[in-house]
């Protein structure tokens, strides 16, 4: 039987190869392009050394209070504690790796992710050390990527999903047929996350279009998509399941419709790479320019075939957002953008390497200093801000602060009952204390007549008492109560009912939150219905510790109420 070669990255849609060597050259830029690459990728450490060293914030937080799982069938559905969900595979990773230190975890993701990532780009551009340092520089110099690499949640294998998509879509020879290997990569990597069910329908699709557009599709490979379709859309019904519970209870994040959802779409995206990234994409979308009016035949088509790639999925992904089957309301919701950003560059460096391209001189010194500064320029701003300044969680200082007080009595506001759960639960030496009000985390279903008008439209004194009563009769119902206070943009409900716990007899006690600023009480709800509850008691507080992270702020306070 012949073999069967389909998933051969490197191939070009004729067959020619694109990742082999070009024309032999001297051998000292050979040995530039690894001192290049060598360069990067201790250049990749040092930024991963410094973010893998944060403390943890609040989604971070209500995410690892789920492992390890009770059970392994867990995995699939929605998570027992705070509204959570995963896809299986990054569920099951964690319940294995729930016993390491924070920063064991980070390391961990982010070996995988560019364990994965290097895998796409090898695949993409063989041994040449050129593209991949281009390739991974447009990620190691981005603040966002490295965020999410390190982040305990899954959105980095979203990033390296698409990655292999975009490999696969570049490197696929369109003169053979769409085969079982095929299938099977796209299916594996649709498999690490939730946006890459939509991206492995989406690129199967173009390769369909383009070998439609020769006149070469059969029937037989639309059988064996169609296969492939099933099991994605099995994969869509049991991400769909696993995250019921977290998109119903949070309209506020996860709503819109039409030009308001395609106009957050677009926000995230922008919130994505931010000034700095888009710059570096009008640079990078310069250079292709350059590179496909000179580029002829199966090296143009290759670059074609990315390009509509990535053009297809946002207007895929944009059309999603607006029926309300995709909402995208933060730059993680769009982390998928990077995994086409990375090979996007490794194959502009790629193509303005080869040899029709180096004549006119002008046109190659162009394409290079473009390709410098879309590159090089961000890397060397970061490099020069060693150490870097990483987006803390301020977990680690609450804990530390807690550890040194004496017994006492600690109430916890807004995120510090998942906290003092999760860290009591890991060891932390903090058990000394009476900690109150004693909230349930578990997830479960709101009801959706809890953001309908009759609770909007309550006056502020029976909204109130409406909470409280809700808190106390019900000990899971803090799913609820959270999204009604963030809908109705006031929080002293809560306050109340953490302050209803303190100690009697004016004894003195502490006040801990995460997640909240302690010095932004014009613009922080959280922060400012706390200490409008405490004015209205007449107590007398002061901050003992505030830690004013950029990601999940909090603080310690001492009180003491008549």
């Amino acid at each position: 039987m012949p073999q069967d070669n389909s998933t051969r990255l490197a191939t070009s849609p004729s067959g020619a190869s694109l990742s082999g060597p070009l024309p032999s050259g001297p051998p000292r830029s050979a040995q530039i392009g690894l001192l290049v690459l060598a360069a990067v990728l201790v250049f990749g450490a040092v930024q991963l050394y410094f973010w893998t060293d944060r403390g943890i914030w609040i989604d971070e937080i209500s995410q690892l209070l789920n492992y390890p799982l009770d059970s392994l069938g867990q995995a699939f559905g929605p998570l027992p504690e705070a509204q959570q969900a995963a896809p299986p595979l990054f569920n099951l990773l964690f319940h294995a790796i729930a016993g390491l230190p924070v920063r064991g975890m980070r390391i961990v993701m982010a070996g995988l992710t560019l364990m994965l990532l290097g895998a796409a780009l090898i695949g993409a551009f063989g041994r040449r050390p050129l593209p991949l340092a281009a390739a991974l520089l447009v990620l190691l110099g981005s603040t966002n990527f490295l965020v999410m690499a390190t982040d305990l949640k899954f959105y980095a294998f979203d990033i390296a999903g698409f990655a292999i998509f975009s490999a696969w879509i570049l490197t696929r020879d369109r003169s053979r047929a769409f085969g079982p290997a095929d299938a099977a990569l796209i299916v594996a990597a649709m498999l690490l996350g939730v946006s890459t069910i939509v991206g492995g329908c989406v690129v199967v699709g173009v390769f369909f279009g383009l070998r439609l557009r020769q006149h070469r599709l059969r029937a037989r490979e639309i059988a064996l998509a169609a296969l492939a379709g099933g099991l994605a859309f099995g994969y869509y019904l049991q991400i769909s399941y696993a995250t019921e519970l977290q998109i119903a209870s949070f309209p506020d994040t996860y709503g819109g419709l039409y030009l308001r959802a395609v106009l957050r779409f677009l926000q995230a995206g922008y919130k994505l790479f931010e000034i700095e990234g888009v710059f570096v994409l009008l640079l990078l979308g310069a250079v292709l320019v350059l590179v496909l009016r000179r580029l002829q035949g199966p090296a143009r088509a290759a670059l074609v075939g990315l390009i509509a790639f990535g053009v297809v999925v946002s207007v895929v992904f944009a059309v999603l957002a607006a029926i309300g089957k995709y909402p995208a309301s933060s730059d993680r919701h769009v982390a998928w953008m990077l995994g086409i950003c990375t090979v996007l560059a490794g194959a502009a460096a790629d193509a303005a390497m080869r040899p029709e391209l180096q004549r006119p001189r002008r046109l190659a010194a162009v394409t290079s200093a473009l390709l410098a500064l879309a590159l090089v320029g961000p890397a060397l701003r970061s490099a020069a801000a060693w150490p870097a300044a990483v987006e803390e969680g301020a977990a680690e200082d609450m804990v530390a602060t807690l550890a040194e007080l004496p017994p006492s009595d600690v109430l916890l506001y807004y995120g510090a009952p998942r906290l003092v759960s999760l860290e009591l639960a890991r060891g932390a030496p903090i058990g000394q204390h009476r900690y109150a009000p004693l909230l349930s985390t578990h997830s479960s279903m709101v009801d959706p007549s809890s953001f309908g008008p009759s609770w909007m439209k309550m006056d502020d004194d029976s909204f109130s008492r409406a909470v409280v009563d809700m808190l106390r009769d019900d000990p899971d119902a803090w799913a609820t109560m959270v999204i009604l206070l963030r809908l109705k943009e006031d929080f002293r409900p809560l306050a109340r009912f953490v302050l209803d716990a303190a100690p009697g007899g004016g004894a003195p006690f502490y006040v801990a939150a995460i997640h909240v600023p302690w010095d932004e009480t014009r613009s922080d709800m959280r922060a400012r219905g706390l200490m409008q509850v405490l004015d209205e008691r007449g107590c007398a507080y002061a901050p003992l510790k505030t830690f004013p992270q950029v990601r999940s702020p909090g603080f310690v306070i001492e009180v003491t109420c008549p």
